[in-house]
């Protein structure tokens, strides 16, 4: 008598011979597959052929027909508590998983810093594409409004990128921008000490950092030549263009979760409020571009732009944008930086007496904390695998940078503003022991990472230094501030500081 008996885990089919059933005396015989009936070929092949796991297998919240998940995500905030609302999936379902949010689109969620790495530089391809917001895609569209870097794609994006790549984020292109950086900020700070010589003041501190990051930029489109006339015009131009730009985010994201297209054919408020200070911000940007050129030769970036036979229109576009983005990414990180030093005199003090190390240390650590951007998007030029799934070209991946900071397996003690945790020679860094820094990425990886990354470390640096050396502060809030989103993380109530003039310094600021 000869029984069929299949091996799951080596694939061979073992003919068992009963030489006597009544003793249960028997011997083994194995014979390869291909020697197996071919019925038997058929019922291996399929019980034991690897199916691939997809999108459809990712972890995802229960949803109510029909509606999904929008009244959950609607009771937590919707779109300005997003960051924490996708942190608690997380906790939830682990670093990887899926949700329609608002929108009828699975997007993909993920914190895991290798899957993070894994988009970044092998997934997104020679011209990465990432998620614009609605509104903004449908102002382009409507408005045929050409944008900067942010709105380009495939090869225009690539050439253009490639030249502000050579003068934004090469070795030593620093050298481009670092005087005229220093030079405004120790402007900016000589007006708070002349300020704080009359005693303790209160500063509107999210309109000064707008309009300290708007004159930093103007300062390195002009370089080392003369400044456009600080009259009272130019004083209101740039003031305008400060609030014009707080209004694009704050607009943008009430218009999230909402079908923009109803919006704007109904010309409800919501959308008419974001096309005047998109509008308005476009129109001042271009205006201040256009007043530079008319500066004449410079050896600042938009001389540098216009040597590299950069047409004068992509030139506007791309340093417009490249205006509007400035002033959120720098103003806020400002804001969160002394936020959280007026909370930790230890990092105060490790700030003063070693201001160049320390001072890259404490921007490290607070967009750890407060990632301008809590989310970094990208989607799938092709067909891919990220981990164990196989997912389809098209997918948009968004990777929760705002989480990945705050997880304990990234960083030990992980809510906590331990600057010395970013010093590989610090003594106290030894209790810490969980360090990933790749978990925090403020401004990406890979092509399409910030452009101004660098311009925007040397700007934070100098400035929370400079304040720090010059001035107390001590916070006032007495009621917790907690982050909201706005496309980027901000302060859900003014943070109010008092600043003084630190003793014994009566010299002017380095």
């Amino acid at each position: 008598m000869q029984i069929f008996c299949l091996c799951c885990k080596c694939g061979h089919f073992t003919i068992i011979v009963m030489k006597n059933i009544k003793d249960a005396m028997y011997r083994i015989k194995t014979v390869y597959i291909l020697r197996a009936p071919k019925s038997a070929k058929r019922f291996l092949s399929v019980s034991t052929k690897k199916i691939p796991l997809t999108i459809h297998d990712i972890p995802r919240p229960k949803a109510l027909p029909l509606i999904g998940t929008k009244l959950e995500f609607m009771a937590a905030g919707s779109g300005t508590k997003i960051h924490e609302y996708v942190d608690n999936r997380h906790k939830q379902l682990g670093s990887i998983f899926c949700e329609k949010l608002s929108g009828s689109t699975d997007l993909v969620f993920v914190s895991d810093p290798m899957l993070i790495r894994t988009l970044f530089l092998s997934l997104e391809g020679k011209y990465p594409v990432h998620i614009l917001p609605d509104p903004w895609v449908l102002y382009e569209k409507l408005y045929g409004s050409k944008r900067g870097l942010f709105f380009m794609n495939g090869n225009v994006w690539l050439e253009n990128r490639r030249i502000m790549n050579k003068h934004l984020l090469r070795d030593g292109s620093e050298k481009l921008f670092e005087v005229p950086v220093k030079t405004t900020v120790q402007k900016f700070v000589q007006r708070w000490k002349v300020q704080a010589e009359k005693g303790e003041f209160v500063p509107h501190l999210e309109s000064e950092f707008y309009r300290l990051s708007i004159d930093v930029i103007m300062a390195v489109l002009l370089g080392k030549s003369p400044q456009l006339n600080a009259d009272t015009h130019y004083e209101t131009l740039l003031s305008t263009f400060s609030e014009a730009v707080k209004r694009i985010f704050q607009t943008t994201t009430k218009l999230y979760g909402i079908p923009v297209n109803i919006c704007q054919k109904l010309n409800l408020k919501v959308w008419r409020d974001f096309k005047e200070s998109v509008d308005l911000s476009l129109f001042l940007a271009h205006k201040l571009v256009t007043e530079i050129m008319r500066e004449g030769k410079t050896n600042g970036l938009i001389n540098v732009l216009r040597e590299e036979n950069m047409n004068d229109e992509i030139v506007k576009n791309i340093i417009g944008d490249f205006i509007i983005a400035a002033g959120d990414t720098t103003a806020y990180t400002s804001l969160w930086s002394l936020l959280l030093l007026s909370r930790n005199e230890n990092a105060v003090q490790d700030l003063i007496s070693n201001e160049k190390v320390s001072g890259i240390n404490v921007m490290k650590e607070s967009m750890r904390l407060y990632p301008v951007a809590p989310f970094l998007t990208r989607i799938l030029p092709k067909d891919c695998v990220l981990g164990p799934y196989t997912l389809n070209k098209g997918t948009p991946i968004i990777a929760s940078i705002y989480t990945s900071g705050r997880d304990e397996k990234n960083f030990s003690r992980a809510l906590e503003f331990l600057p010395y945790r970013w010093d590989r020679n610090d003594p106290r860094k030894k209790d810490l022991l969980n360090h990933v820094s790749s978990a925090s990425l403020p401004f990406a990886l890979g092509a399409r990472s910030c452009i101004g990354k660098k311009l925007a470390m040397l700007q934070l640096t100098e400035v929370i230094s400079q304040i720090t050396k010059n001035f107390k502060y001590v916070c006032m809030n007495k009621d917790e501030i907690h982050a909201d989103t706005s496309q980027v993380l901000v302060p859900n109530k003014d943070i109010k500081l008092t600043f003084s003039l630190r003793e014994h310094n009566n010299t002017t600021c380095d």
